[in-house]
């Protein structure tokens, strides 16, 4: 929805209630999130480089699954190997924070839109 100004009275505190509705909705969403984390998660599978192993031979055959998280720590690119299991959770948590991200800028939008809405209801 473009942002704008209201150009009546009655405009504009339909377009208040309807950025207060989306406000409530997005708290609403935002309250249902768990864990959230950055970053992103790769499943690897790696050759170990000893010429008698199977890995050497076929490609079919190599070590893993192996799950890295690797994420931005103080400007620095950090890979941390993770089980299965903590694999999982992460993957939910990076989920949750790019659904963050996504909620947070239609709040931000609401946000402006109310307050444009509030204005021309004060003039």
């Amino acid at each position: 929805m473009p942002l704008s100004r209201p150009h009546s009275r009655t405009a504009a505190a339909q377009s208040r209630t309807q950025a207060h509705l989306r406000l409530a909705q997005i708290r609403t969403e935002i309250a249902r999130l768990d864990y959230i984390c950055m970053g992103t998660l790769q499943r690897r599978m790696t050759v170990c480089g000893k010429p008698g192993c199977r890995c050497a031979r076929d490609p079919a055959a190599r070590h893993g699954p192996y799950y890295e998280w690797t994420h931005l720590d103080q400007g620095r690119l950090v890979n941390h190997r993770l089980s299965a299991q903590e694999a999982r959770r992460f993957v939910q948590a990076i989920r949750n924070y790019r659904r963050l991200k996504r909620l947070l800028a239609k709040w931000q939008q609401a946000s402006v839109q109310a307050m444009l809405a509030e204005s021309t209801e004060d003039v």
